[in-house]
């Protein structure tokens, strides 16, 4: 319970902060909670706040997986279950029975495994928004540029490395 807390204190204070620049970005160690799995895993992320309250994390977990936290103040579906579909551009990502899970009164978030070569086509085209059941969240052009940003320093560190 107190790696959680930890968690959401992780989160808040990086909402609060300004955009990152490329070589702002520092890996945090830190648990992930994988509420599809029901696990608490240890992992390494980063993190970075888009204008309008949304919070990204891309997380290496031990076991080789690679995860993306969204965690957003729009379209509160808490509990609900349903196809998100992230957007790059001309590009999609479906990933299939997510479920919006609250993280506070006013904010919840989504986990979804992903894999190497999404978080490549993140570094090339970022996220433009995304889709879950029938609600749409769009993002600002210098948002995306920011997820390519984070995305990029992500795969350099992470996925390029043996």
């Amino acid at each position: 319970m107190k790696h959680i807390y930890l968690f959401i204190g992780i989160l808040l204070f990086s909402s609060i902060g300004f955009s990152q620049k490329s070589g702002d970005f520092a890996f945090i160690k830190d648990t992930i909670r994988i509420p599809k799995e029901n696990k608490v895993v240890d992992s390494e992320y980063l993190i970075t706040s888009l204008k309008n309250g949304t919070t990204l994390q891309l997380v290496k977990a031990p076991n080789t997986k690679f995860y993306l936290r969204i965690c957003t103040n729009e379209n509160l579906y808490f509990g609900k279950t349903d196809m998100l579909e992230i957007k790059s551009g001309s590009k999609s990502f479906f990933a299939k029975e997510t479920t919006n899970y609250e993280l506070s009164k006013n904010s919840g978030y989504y986990v979804i495994e992903i894999f190497k070569n999404y978080i490549g086509t993140l570094k090339e085209d970022g996220i433009t928004g995304f889709i879950f059941g029938k609600a749409v969240t769009t993002f600002s052009k210098q948002d995306c540029n920011q997820v390519k940003q984070m995305a990029k320093h992500f795969y350099e560190n992470v996925c390029t490395k043996k």
